[in-house]
């Protein structure tokens, strides 16, 4: 994988962490989701990717069957931990992380992968909330890099939906030109929101400009939530790999 970026250029990697919360030791309770998910599975096996709700947590799943081959077990290993991405993208509808192989069942002619992962979205609320952040960053994962663009817009101060995504949108355009290029967006928009304090009516005027060298195209949305009376937005694009 190659990137190219500019001297000056602050690159952040998130560490990934598991979303799951086990109470007693670490092993033990892994050990009860495994059995768990191979219980549900060998109930009713499919192929392809699936989410199955526990008592307390859901799990992403995903499910590959590859044909016995002179192949050796680490390229096995290897293809179906690539199929698995590939299969939890189209369902889930966005990039999947945190791939983790929790069983192979072995047949006469087959063997089939079953593989645990994370929702992209899931795992960007969960580390947002647990420690809030505004900015840009890389999250990278086995066969893929992820860049995410978190903005946060105080609820009280828009009075339009629309109006606020637009902002955001162009934030998230700003932090990724700053990110990528060293830049600074321009343009010529000018946005204006009213602010109502009490019976008073104020008006604050916030003018946002794109002025960039290198326009970032392709952001797309996450998910945005309310936080404290903020809306966040998470904006995202898979980063091309060499």
């Amino acid at each position: 994988m190659k990137h190219i970026f500019k001297s000056g250029t602050l690159l952040i990697f998130f560490a990934l962490h598991s979303s799951y919360s086990f109470p007693q030791s670490f092993s033990e309770d892994k050990t009860s989701m495994i059995n768990y998910i191979k219980r549900m599975y060998n109930t009713a096996p499919f192929e392809g990717a699936k989410m199955l709700e526990g008592a307390e947590n859901k799990f992403y799943i995903a499910a590959i069957t590859l044909s016995a081959s002179d192949n050796s077990n680490d390229k096995m290993n290897s293809l179906a931990e690539i199929k698995a991405q590939e299969i939890a993208k189209k369902t889930f509808a966005e990039p999947c992380i945190k791939f983790e192989m929790l069983s192979t069942i072995i047949n006469e002619k087959t063997t089939t992968f079953l593989f645990s992962c994370q929702p992209l979205s899931e795992f960007v609320e969960i580390a947002y909330k647990k420690q809030p952040f505004d900015g840009a960053k890389i999250i990278a994962a086995p066969k893929s890099s992820y860049f995410i663009s978190i903005v946060s817009l105080d609820n009280a101060k828009y009075t339009s939906t629309s109006i606020m995504d637009r902002v955001a949108l162009i934030k998230a355009k700003q932090q990724a030109n700053t990110l990528f290029n060293g830049s600074v967006i321009s343009s010529d928009i000018i946005i204006y929101t009213e602010e109502t304090s009490g019976s008073a009516k104020t008006q604050t005027t916030e003018i946002i400009k794109e002025q960039s060298m290198g326009f970032v195209e392709g952001l797309e949305t996450l998910l945005k939530f309310d936080d404290n009376g903020k809306k966040v937005y998470t904006f995202f694009r898979e980063l091309t790999t060499k």
